[in-house]
């Protein structure tokens, strides 16, 4: 029980630790562009897009 309790509190603070390295800017630019958590939002959709684009067999 205790293992158990120790992973998921490792799982969580992973979690928690991706989520803050996610929501920091890129670049300084980004940072700069930055008005509204939307704009960093919007910044990592596009990410997101361009990542399962490059994913997708071309319709050649």
């Amino acid at each position: 029980m205790a293992f158990i309790s120790w992973f998921l509190s490792v799982v969580v603070a992973l979690l928690a630790t991706a989520t803050i390295a996610m929501a920091l800017p890129r670049s300084a630019a980004d940072e700069l562009n930055a008005t509204a958590p939307q704009s960093i939002f919007s910044i990592e959709m596009n990410r997101i897009d361009a990542i399962l684009a490059s994913c997708m067999p071309n319709a050649d």
